[in-house]
This record gives structure tokens, C-alpha cells and sequence, in this order.
């Protein structure tokens, strides 16, 4: 609630009847008259379960944008970021990511210009970067062949920490004998092995531990998920 660490709780949770998932950073807990100490984490799971009515990652994404803003006083989201990512699949099968947040822009790996109400939830994937890749609207094959990684929380160990490793890996791929991820699982273990240094790095050296374990993964397609 005053942007310091206040607990070690789940931050990543799927959303079955969408083949999805949602994440959240910034704030964790906040206070209201007659709830104390009401967690995101906890409230996450029960809108989660009442909204199974959504059948769009939009519709999911407006709702919990709705209620969240009848819900966090505007004096706590003019002093604290809060952020949710919402991923998963349309009613077509493409993969989309949404997003809506309190945050006006970043200065130095810090959220700044932060506003006392949530935005209104925008897709990044389909409706901003696929179109940027070449996406038509209905084409997966216009598409051009890329990966997209899209990081909340702390940015400097999701941009420094991460694309280390990835480095790392990339040189000892060169021998013949290690090998790259090939499978959905293998791929889910390897950013979950990431995820792990990372906290790691965070018990031992940082002042707060703001990432720690245990590390949650959730590898989604089109016909289900697998969380790991």
C-alpha cells in the first residue's frame, strides 16, 4: 500500500475459460473501511471465478478494470502504480495480450505520472504490435516470424538480469553438447529456471526481496494451459 514490501504472495493465476492467464505488479494490498489489509491476490481468485460469463479477453479485461475502480480508493492509486496483464486466446485461436494500468510513463526503470484512475484496457498484441508485424486481421500467415516479450514489476531484473541469462545460454548453445529448448514444457522450465536466479540474486543482494520464489509458469495454447 506505500510501495514497500509487505508480503510474499501469488501474482500470476490462469483463467481456464479462456486458455488464459492474468498477472498483476504495483500495488498488493490496500485497506477499505470495512475490509483491512484486502490482498489483490486473494480478490483475483474469487473475480476469477464469478466472471466465468466472459467469453473475450476484452470483456474479462473491462469487467476487472470496472470493479477494480469501484474498488481501490483514488487516493491510493494517485500515490502507488497498479498494473494487470491479461493474456490468452480469442474465440478465432489467435493469441492476444491485454493491458491497463494507473501508470503514465517510465523515467529510469520507475514508474512515474501515476493517475487516480485505471486506464481503459487496450490489446498490445493483435490490436497494436501483430499490426506492426503485418497482421491483416484474420491471416495468421501475414504475420511475420517474431517472438514478443512483454515484462511488468520490476523492469531492471525482467530487462538486465533476464537478457543475461539469455546470453549465457546462447554461448553455450554454440557446443554440441547443450541443447536449446524444443518443447512448450521445455521452454515453460527454462523461463521458470531464469525466474529462479533472479530471486535468487534478489534474497541474497537486493535491500527488499520484491521477487522471490516460489516461481509460478503458466505455458498457454489455444486448446488448454499447463501451469509448472
Amino acid at each position: 500500500m506505500d510501495g514497500s514490501y509487505h508480503a510474499t504472495r501469488k501474482k500470476l493465476f490462469p483463467i481456464p475459460y479462456l486458455n488464459g492467464a492474468i498477472s498483476y505488479f504495483g500495488l498488493a494490498v490496500f485497506s477499505r473501511p470495512n475490509r483491512p489489509n484486502l490482498y489483490i491476490s486473494d480478490w483475483l481468485k474469487d473475480f476469477i471465478r464469478n466472471n466465468a460469463h466472459c467469453n473475450e479477453l476484452m470483456s474479462f479485461s473491462t469487467s476487472l478494470r470496472d470493479e477494480l475502480s469501484n474498488l481501490v480508493p483514488d487516493s491510493i492509486l494517485g500515490k502507488v502504480p497498479s498494473g494487470f496483464h491479461i493474456c490468452g486466446y480469442d474465440s478465432n485461436g489467435n493469441p492476444d495480450f491485454w493491458y491497463f494500468s494507473n501508470i503514465g510513463e517510465m523515467r529510469e526503470f520507475r514508474y512515474s505520472d501515476l493517475r487516480t484512475t485505471y486506464d481503459v484496457p487496450s490489446s498490445h498484441f493483435l490490436g497494436r504490435d501483430a499490426i506492426r508485424e503485418g497482421w491483416n486481421g484474420s491471416d495468421k500467415a501475414s504475420v511475420s516470424n517474431h517472438a514478443r516479450v512483454y515484462r511488468n514489476g520490476d523492469i531492471r531484473a525482467h530487462v538486465i538480469a533476464w537478457e543475461a541469462l539469455d546470453g549465457i545460454f546462447a554461448k553455450l548453445d554454440q557446443f554440441p553438447d547443450f541443447k536449446k529448448p524444443t518443447t512448450l514444457q521445455q521452454y515453460g522450465e527454462y523461463v521458470k529456471f531464469k525466474f529462479e536466479i533472479i530471486a535468487y540474486f534478489y534474497k541474497k543482494w537486493a535491500n527488499v526481496q520484491i521477487i522471490a520464489r516460489p516461481i509460478d509458469v503458466c505455458v498457454l495454447t489455444n486448446d488448454g494451459y499447463r501451469c509448472q
